[in-house]
């Protein structure tokens, strides 16, 4: 059989037939999956606790104590990538910026920092430092 003839790792292929990576596409497409769900789920998070902050959209709240100032883009780390997120805003009635809790607390750190620092650690050092 001629070289042209094989494909990838000396599989047979037919004349002008591409082989699929299936394992990575169907890994790329869970991953899409996931951080589409995750992206939604905190979509859906940050609009509860701006709905707990400032009422219902269009609802007249006479002791309201903050309002809705739109949103505004943002960017987080999910899944070890950044991405953009169209964050809700919210501000006090005297006209301060409210931070929504969970925003405050995902966009202070990555959770891969963490680990990345201990991989450097345990695959730099030589003195075979144990983990913690």
């Amino acid at each position: 059989m001629k070289k042209s003839a094989k494909g990838e790792g000396g599989r047979k292929a037919a004349r002008g037939q591409l082989w699929l990576h299936l394992p990575g596409m169907v890994r790329e497409a869970l991953y899409d999956t996931v951080l589409g769900a995750g992206l939604a789920c905190v979509d859906e998070v940050l609009e509860m606790e701006r709905v707990a902050l400032c009422g219902e959209r269009y609802e007249h709240l006479a002791d309201r104590q903050a309002l809705r100032a739109g949103h505004v883009a943002s960017s987080l780390v999910l899944g070890g990538r950044r991405v953009a997120v169209n964050r809700p805003r919210a501000r006090s009635v005297e006209g301060r910026e409210l931070r929504l809790p969970s925003w405050r607390e995902w966009s202070a750190r990555d959770p891969l920092d963490e680990r990345a620092l201990e991989q450097m650690v345990l695959g730099v050092s030589t003195r075979g430092y144990a983990r913690r």
